[in-house]
C-alpha cells in the first residue's frame, strides 16, 4: 500500500528539513521525502495543509508502571496515550514492582507492548541500574542489554553512594550503555513535599531544596567527566542545575539533559491550593528558574524535553499535600504544552520544537526512531501536528488512566492530530475527515 501526507510543512532536524512538501510511504516505510514527489500508484492521501508533518515524537521518560502497578497504569493504556499524545517510540523507566532488572521482565515489556490492544508504539525499556533499584550493587546489566534495554537509571530510586556510581558508570561505559540519572541528594530533601523558599514558609509544608538537586548534577557530572560514561540529567528544574551541565560540557564530559513541561511552563504558585495535581519531584520552582530555563531550552544547553509521565490512581491523589504521591500524567499534554508555552512564546522555532521532542531524545538513546529519512526507522513513524488548534485539556478525556495533570481544565494552543507507526494508530476528532482521501 502506498500513501502520501502531502501540502504539509515537513519538520526533520535529522535532514534540516522545514518546507512544504509530501511524505510517500509504501509497504510501511518512508520511500520519498521532499517538496515533488512521485504520487504513482498511491492508494491514499492525508491533505495536510495547514499542518506539520514530523517525525514520530520519542519520549524518554514514560513510567507505564506495569508489572505490578497496574492500579496506576497498563502497558496497553500507556501505549494508548502514547499515541494519542503523538508519540511512536517511549522508552518505560525500571522503577515498576518488581523493577525490571530481569531479562525475563524485559521479555514481558516487549511481549505485552507488542499485543494487539496496545497502543501500536514502540517501547524501548530502561534497566535498573543497581540490582533492586536499592543503590548497593550494579545489576546484571550485560544480561538486561541481551535482552533489549537501551539505556540504564536509578529512577525512583537515586543511588546516594558516589562509589556505587562511578561503579554503575565504568560497568556501563564497557558495555556502551547510557545511564538516565535522577538527581537527587535525599539526605536534603527527605519529608518535602514542595519548593524550598517562600512559599512552602507560607504552606507550612517543608521545602525540598535545589541544592539536593544541584549537589547530584554535580556529582554526576563530575563522574560522568571522569569516567567516559554517557550520563542523561532527568527533568532538571533549577538554572543553577543547567548551569552545572553547561560547564560539564565546555569540559568535555558527555552529559545531556531533559526537561519536562510543568517545569518551564509553572511555577512554586501553582500550589497554593494544596492540590496534589501540582505535586512533582523534583519540585515546580521559581518564576526566575522558569526564565531562565525556557533562555537555556532556547540556547541548547537543554536537549529534549520529556513527558516525565507519572501516573496515579485517582484515591492516591486525593489525599493531604504532604501525604499525596509525586508525579503527574504527561504523555498527552507534553506536546501541546510545549507549543503552547515555549513554541508559541518564541522560545523554540517549529524545526526546534521537533528536535526536543524527537530528534533529539533518539540520538541521546542512539533509537532508530526520530528522522523521516527513508529506511531510518523500522517501519515509518510520522506524527500530523496542527501547531495552532485552541483547545482546553481535559484529563477526564484521556486514554491514560491517571488523570493527575496539572494542566486539567487549561486552555491549549496546538496539538497531534494524526499519528502514523507502520500504519495509522491514532485520529484525533479534530482531523477533518475530509483529508483522508483512497483511491
Amino acid at each position: 500500500m502506498k500513501i502520501v501526507f502531502k501540502n504539509g510543512r515537513i519538520l526533520d532536524p535529522t535532514q534540516d528539513l522545514d518546507i512544504v512538501g509530501s511524505v510517500v510511504v509504501e509497504d510501511a516505510q518512508v520511500i520519498e521525502v521532499g517538496e515533488s514527489v512521485n504520487e504513482d500508484g498511491v492508494s491514499a492521501t492525508y491533505d495536510c495543509k495547514g499542518l506539520w508533518i514530523s517525525p514520530g515524537l520519542v519520549d524518554m521518560n514514560t513510567h507505564l508502571r506495569e508489572p505490578g502497578e497496574t492500579h496506576r497504569e497498563t502497558i496497553r493504556t500507556g501505549t494508548q496515550a502514547a499515541a494519542a499524545g503523538g508519540y511512536t517510540t517511549i522508552c518505560c523507566m525500571p522503577n515498576t514492582s518488581p523493577p525490571l532488572d530481569t531479562s525475563a521482565l524485559i521479555d514481558f515489556i516487549f511481549d505485552k507492548a507488542a499485543s494487539t490492544d496496545a497502543g501500536g508504539v514502540f517501547v524501548a525499556p530502561i534497566g535498573a541500574l543497581t540490582a533492586g533499584l536499592k543503590g548497593q550493587s550494579v545489576s546484571d546489566l550485560a544480561a538486561l542489554k541481551k535482552a533489549g534495554i537501551v539505556a540504564a537509571s536509578d529512577e525512583g530510586h537515586p543511588v546516594q553512594d558516589s562509589a556505587v556510581m562511578k561503579h554503575a558508570m565504568e560497568f556501563c561505559l564497557q558495555l556502551d550503555l547510557p545511564i538516565l540519572a535522577q538527581c537527587e541528594d535525599r539526605s536534603l530533601s527527605e519529608g518535602g513535599s514542595v519548593n524550598d523558599g517562600a512559599v512552602s514558609a507560607m504552606l507550612g509544608l517543608k521545602g525540598m531544596p535545589r541544592s539536593a538537586e544541584e549537589i547530584m548534577v554535580m556529582r554526576n557530572c563530575l563522574l560522568s567527566l571522569n569516567t567516559g560514561c554517557p550520563v542523561h540529567i532527568l527533568r532538571v528544574s533549577t538554572w543553577g542545575a543547567v548551569e552545572m551541565i553547561r560547564q560539564a560540557k565546555y569540559l568535555g564530559a558527555p552529559v545531556t539533559c531533559d526537561i519536562s513541561p510543568h517545569h518551564f511552563a509553572l511555577t512554586e504558585e501553582a500550589v497554593q491550593e494544596f492540590d496534589a495535581n501540582f505535586k512533582m519531584s523534583p519540585p515546580l520552582r521559581t518564576q526566575v528558574d522558569v526564565d531562565i530555563l525556557l533562555q537555556e531550552l532556547r540556547d541548547g544547553t537543554i536537549d529534549a524535553v520529556a513527558s516525565d509521565h507519572s501516573p496515579y490512581a485517582m484515591h492516591e491523589v486525593h489525599q493531604p499535600f504532604d501525604e499525596a504521591p509525586f508525579g503527574v500524567a504527561g504523555l498527552e499534554s507534553s506536546l501541546a504544552a510545549t507549543l503552547t508555552f515555549a513554541t508559541h512564546r518564541g522560545f523554540l522555532s517549529p524545526l526546534e520544537t521537533v528536535r526536543k521532542l524527537s530528534s533529539a531524545p533518539a540520538e541521546i538513546l542512539r533509537l532508530e526512531a526520530g528522522t523521516l529519512k527513508p529506511g531510518g526507522t523500522p517501519v515509518a513513524q510520522v506524527t500530523l501536528i496542527d501547531p495552532n488548534v485552541e483547545w482546553v485539556f481535559d484529563s477526564d478525556h484521556t486514554f491514560s488512566m491517571g488523570k493527575n495533570s496539572p494542566f486539567d481544565g487549561m486552555e491549549m494552543r496546538g496539538k497531534s492530530v494524526l499519528t502514523f507507526c507502520g500504519n495509522e494508530i491514532y485520529r484525533d476528532g479534530s482531523f477533518d475527515s475530509e483529508r483522508y482521501v483512497e483511491r
